[in-house]
């Protein structure tokens, strides 16, 4: 299953939960076109975002233990321009040798951040 399929599947599940319209877990896989243990997998998925998913033997549907306001979207963006991907920051990590240990013994090398003028202590 592809990233685009999954995340399909996991804006769909999240509307039919929000909607109380899932059907029995075997038939909701069926639907979705996912074995069971896939759509447990995107419940456990749903889950982690700290949504409160519970499930009505009753009713056979699953459903969110209170009101939920999320929306799930997927936006891919294509950046052509230079000065538009140099505002992107990551963020990376820095390890700094001072230039009298350049012999190859070991040392330890104490991590600073980029674009800070601190240093570890040491250094």
């Amino acid at each position: 299953m592809n990233l685009r399929q999954n995340l399909n599947r996991i804006e769909k599940l999240h509307a039919l939960i929000l909607a109380r319209r899932t059907c029995a877990p075997k038939e909701l896989a069926e639907r979705l076109g996912i074995s069971r243990a896939t759509l447990y997998k995107l419940i456990d998925d749903l889950s982690s975002l700290d949504l409160p998913i519970e499930y009505s033997r009753k009713h056979e549907t699953f459903f969110y233990k209170k009101e939920v306001n999320q929306t799930i979207s997927f936006k891919v963006e294509t950046i052509d321009e230079p000065e538009e991907l140099k505002k992107i920051n990551g963020g990376n990590l820095t390890f700094s040798a001072p230039s009298n240990f350049s012999d190859g013994r070991n040392i330890p090398l104490y991590p600073y951040f980029a674009n800070t003028k601190s240093q570890a202590a040491g250094f």
